[in-house]
Order: C-alpha cells, then structure tokens, then sequence
C-alpha cells in the first residue's frame, strides 16, 4: 500500500517556481474507507516536489526521513500524517493526512440481528406491520416475502436468511431462490426479538420468555433477562438487557454455555444542556466490532436521580432522558468509551462499516444518523432529517442505507461526501405509514419536542414501557411508574391519578414537559380535564388512534397452544374469593371510569405513601385502577414500582399471595 502527499511541485500549478521547495496542502485527503492494518507497512512518497528534506511523523510517535519511506502501526487508530518538506535556504512547509488504521476483520464476519441488511447486491428490510421482508435491488423494490407474523429481525450466513417473527416464530429462506426452506415455533408468548447465526447455528433472542435459545426442537436454552437485540462473534452471543433496574444497564454473553452479564453503569452527569445524568436502559442496538475486539451498545439513558423529591431539580427536556451508547472490550468487559449525543433521542440502531474503519448510529425519533470513530466514539460526520422510526442500517463502506420504519421508506446517502442530501429515497410500503406513528416517533418533530430528545417512542417502546419510576412532583404529582400503553380504558381517565381524560390531552405534556410547540392552537389549548380536544388536530387524533391499536402481548405462562394451564384456572376461583374484580372488573379487568358527578373513579388500597405526591396539585385520594391484561410484561408493580413481582404487589394489596392467583394474573393476555 502506497501513500502519497501531493507538494507544490506537483500540484496547483503547471510550472511552478521551481526554487520554493515547499510542500503545499494535499490535493485530497485520504477517506477514511481507504484504511491501512495494524502490523502491515504503508508507504508514504513525498511526491515530486523540489524540496531536499522530507522529514515524516506518523501520529504514533514514529518519524523517518526520505522522499519515500514506510512505517508500520502497533494499534488502530486516526493517525494524522505529517511532512515537513524543506528547501536549502532553510524555508519550509508542510502538508498531513489522516491515516486510519484498524485491525483485519475476522475471516466469519460478526453476525447480528438487523431489521435492515445487505447480503450481496440485495437489501432486505422488514415490515412488521405487513407481515412482509421487502427485497430492493438498486433503487427498486423487486420483492415482497410473505413472512410469519410481525417480523422484527433478520440475520444472513451465506445463502440463508433467518426472520424472528414476534408471534412466536422464526422462519429461515433461501436467498437464491426466494423460498422458505423451515420454520420453527417459539411457544406461546416467546415473543422473538432478535436472530443471529453462530457459525451455522441459528439462535433467538426470546425477549416474552426471557431466554436465549437455538432454533431447533432440541435446541440449547438459556435464561436471559429480557433480550431485544443480539449479536454474535467467535462463538460468542451478545444479548443487552432491554430495560434496565435502578442500580445500571447490563450486557449479556453467552459463551461456552454460560451467561455472564457485564455491568453497564450510570453515567455521573453532570447535567447541563448538553449532557446528563442517566442510567443506560432501552438497550435495542448491539454490533460486534469486524475484527471482533469491541462490541458496542445503544439505547438511551433514563435520569432516574433527578426530580424535586429526589434532588431538589425539576426534570426537563434536556435532563430526563437522552441517548446512549457504550463501547466494550468483548474479552474483558471493559467500558472503553461512551458517546457524548446532543439533541438527540434513543439509538435505534448501529453498523460498522465491514472494514471497522467508522461506526454508524441512527436515532430512533431524532431522524439523524451520526458517523463516529468507532473507537473513541467521537463524531466524525453525519446526515440530518433522514425520517422518523429510524431502526435499521446497512453499509457496504461506501453508501450508507437508512430504514425509517414509521415513514416505511429506505433513505441511502453517499458515505464520502459531505453532501447531506440522500442519493436515493425508496418507497417500501403499498398501503404506506400511519399517520399515528409520524407523531408517536417524531422526536425531531418540534412540535413534539424542545431539542429532540423525546417522543412518545422515548418511554413507550412499542406501546410498551420502560420499567422506570419517575419523579414528576414538579408536574404536581409524585413518583410515577411507566404505564404500558397496550391495555387502556376505553373511555378513560388516563395517568395513575386519572389527571388526563382523553388521549388527545397528552398535547398537554408535549407542551410543558417535552417542549414542544404543540400540534394545536394556542387558543384551544384547555386544561386536560376542561373541554375535549378530540376533533381540533389530526396529528393528536391520529396519535390518538395509533396508541389505541396496541394490544396486550401473549403470555409465555400459558401452555404451548396458548390455553390457560389448570393452576391458572383455578387462580381465578382464589382471584373471585379475593374480591379483586370488584376493581379489575369487566374485559378490560379495570373499573376506570367516571362516577355520575363527573369525578373519575379512584381507590386508595393502602399503597399511597408521602411520595405518592398529588394528582393534578391538588389532593391524591386514591388511584385509577390499572389493568391487568399484559400483567407479565409490566413489571415493576404499583404506582410507584415498589413492587418488582406480582407477588410483592399481591402482598401491598393485602391478599393472598397463592402461586395459583400469581400464575392466573400472568397468563392473563386478552380478555379474562
């Protein structure tokens, strides 16, 4: 490999003056895709110029001299090239480069879950929502695969392609063909997150079943808490824990049949318009470095320290959450470095490029995609207002691909230039997006938020939640657990203190607590509780509309066909015996509702303590009743997340903590 600095002898002009002997800037900078390895010699030629000294530095403490020389790194790296080129009366100039150097990547590249990815000269990108993988050639959709239901992720060794389909299935295609070649079921309520081949074996990432498991009947199997994404290299499974507790994130492998975690710990702060404090959580992206050193991971960061009770310090938009990313020594464990993001919500996604040279992160809401060094993750470039739903990548080092799934489109830029501007936009869907999702994603949206660090995507991931109780007494309430958005009143009232009686209220806290302008006129902005606003913005209806269509997921409690098992039959008598349905009442297992003097319906079951705070600043009497469909997939309990099983929650409720109740109350799904 030869590196040549361009002097004024042979650049800029046909005849130059032949006595300046001055080296003058080079004519192009070497793109970092053209990357030199560690422990393989480059050689740098100073050119033609007329100079009679070339003294070089090469970045690393090395130097040499001579027109044309050689040098060689021990470690990866941005190495910024000098030379010094000097003429015989003592003047001098200079010209640099910057040299990247990374190690080979391995022979069997890393192999990692996507819902985007590029396998020879064909894309394939998922469609949950249209049960399909699209297939674009070019800048054309060639071919839409009828997959097994909500497919999330796919992963390619070769020829075969592997789907994870959330209602419980992973299928496996041929490329060449186009066909499906196998398909296994999952069980009841697995709910497959993730996919990955290690070596020729398929696996799974089970986030319902809280497993890691191989694709075949009798496959290996390993308890795993709430897997979402996975990677893997050299034999080894990457798996992060989805949500996060309190205490920080973790980083799951499983090698040589044992799983070991490493600690993802919080990040000290301090806050500030820039930064945050924060515990690493949502963790939804995960990368093997090519040559297989590093592994890193994504999500956003939740200030579970910051709140009037707990710090003295009102959350802000700045402040609450943001995103995240950690980079890893995958042999050790070793946190190497942390992206510092501003303006910026949850990652969605991350890709190096196939020679390791840079690493890309899309953000999920913010609709911006970040070029970093992939080993000090600083910025090197990027692209801005790609779309919405941004969570998948694909690069072949030279053109970058972008799936924004709630726009359903593909968005590809030129990865050398520095002309923002997408080269190609492609059209994925034939019935297109909802409108709902434009507005629940739409972080960069300002109408939804200040400086794009939160959306309803931000807390709610996939009408979801995220496991975190917030301190919301400067909203004049109090510690408040996450809600998921799948089981929710039909006629309201919303929040645990029924402080909102319609969706369309959340305009409400878009405006005070996210920043954002709104999605209606001042004028008819009201109290949550004062005039409806349904009907006055089709962004807040269609929001409205989108967060309704969520249903609570399958319970992996069930037996394999998904019918109740006989104790969970028989928790229902002790579930009657208790009189629990004198509050989780009726198909919606909840008494939310509205007493005949338009006061919405509250309880007080012994749970309210001092940080319980206030409802709307006012008194807290007692809290809606939440309910209970979906209850496996909403811990922690109670309104303050006190309660980490459903046993606690049993117990601050007063009742019997029979395992016969606990396992009826985990089965529960749809309708009782």
């Amino acid at each position: 490999m030869v590196r040549a600095l361009l002097l004024a002898g042979l650049w800029g002009c046909a005849e130059p003056p032949v006595d300046s002997g001055m080296a003058a800037e080079p004519e192009a900078f070497i793109h970092p895709g053209e990357v030199a390895f560690v422990g393989e010699p480059v050689a740098f030629n100073g050119g033609g110029s007329v100079g009679e000294s070339f003294a070089w530095d090469f970045g690393d403490g090395g130097a040499a001299e001579g027109r044309t020389v050689e040098h060689t790194w021990a470690e990866p790296g941005r190495f910024d090239v000098r030379l010094v080129a000097g003429s015989g009366d003592g003047r001098t100039d200079v010209a640099t480069l910057t040299q990247v150097v990374v190690r080979r990547p391995l022979a069997e590249p890393p192999s990692e879950g996507r819902r985007l990815l590029l396998a020879g000269e064909r894309l394939y990108a998922v469609l949950p929502d249209e049960d399909v993988v699209v297939v674009v050639e070019g800048e054309a959709v060639v071919a839409r695969w009828s997959t097994c239901e909500e497919p999330v992720s796919l992963a390619v060794r070769g020829e075969r392609m592997l789907v994870a389909c959330r209602m419980d299935a992973v299928q496996e295609w041929d490329l060449a063909s186009g066909t499906l070649t196998r398909e296994e079921a999952t069980g009841w309520g697995s709910r497959p997150e993730a996919v990955a081949f290690v070596g020729e074996e398929a696996w799974v990432a089970l986030g319902g079943s809280q497993r890691l498991a191989a694709v075949s009947a009798e496959g290996a199997v390993y308890p795993a808490p709430d897997p979402r994404a996975l990677a893997a290299s050299e034999g080894a499974l990457w798996a992060p824990r989805f949500r996060s507790d309190p205490t920080g994130g973790t980083l799951q492998r499983l090698a040589d049949a044992e799983l070991e975690g490493f600690p993802l710990l919080p990040d000290p702060g301090p806050d500030s318009d820039t930064d945050a404090r924060g515990v690493p959580t949502l963790l939804g992206a995960v990368a093997v470095s090519p040559d297989g050193r590093t592994v890193v991971v994504g999500g956003s960061k939740a200030n579970l320290d910051r709140g009037l009770r707990r710090d003295g310090l009102a959350l802000t938009p700045e402040t609450a959450t943001r995103a995240a990313l950690r980079l890893l020594d995958s042999a050790t464990g070793e946190p190497l470095a942390r992206a510092l993001f501003d303006n910026r919500d949850l990652v969605g996604a991350v890709a190096f490029t196939p020679l390791g040279d840079e690493l890309l992160v899309a953000h999920l809401g913010a609709g911006m995609v970040d070029v970093l060094d992939p080993l000090t993750l600083t910025r090197l470039g990027g692209f801005q207002s790609v779309g919405a739903g941004l969570d998948g990548l694909a690069t072949d080092g030279l053109t970058v691909w972008v799936l924004a799934s709630a726009e359903k489109v593909l968005v590809a830029f030129d990865l050398r230039s520095q002309n923002a501007e997408p080269i190609a936009r492609i059209t994925l869907s034939e019935v297109g997006p909802d409108p709902g999702a434009l507005v629940y994603f739409g972080a960069g949206d300002p109408r939804m938020s200040q400086d794009g660090y939160l959306s309803c995507a931000s807390c709610h991931p996939d009408g979801g939640h995220d496991a975190q109780t917030w301190d919301f007494s400067d909203r004049g309430e109090g510690f408040r657990d996450t809600q998921a958005l799948f089981s929710l009143p039909a006629a309201g009232p919303f929040h645990w203190s029924a402080n909102f009686d319609e969706l369309q209220d959340f305009e409400n806290a878009i405006r005070a607590h996210q920043g954002g302008t709104g999605f209606l006129d001042d004028a008819l902005l009201t109290d949550p509780l004062g005039a409806p606003k349904a009907g006055l913005s089709p962004e807040l209806d269609a929001l409205a509309a989108y967060v309704r269509a969520f249903s609570p997921p399958r319970s992996p409690w069930r037996e394999a066909d998904g019918q109740p098992t006989a104790e969970g039959a028989a928790g229902r008598a002790l579930f009657l015996a208790e009189g629990c349905e004198g509050c989780h009442a009726g198909p919606e297992m909840t008494d939310a509702g509205w007493n005949e003097d338009g006061s919405p319906v509250l309880h007080d079951v012994g749970t309210l303590v001092e940080h319980s705070g206030q409802r709307a600043g006012g008194a807290l009497t007692g809290l809606r009743t939440p309910s209970l469909l979906g209850l496996h997939a909403t811990a922690p309990y109670l309104h303050d997340g006190r309660a980490p099983t459903v046993e606690a929650a049993l117990e601050a409720h007063g009742v019997s903590t029979d395992p016969a109740l606990v396992r009826y109350l985990l089965e529960l799904e749809g309708e009782p």
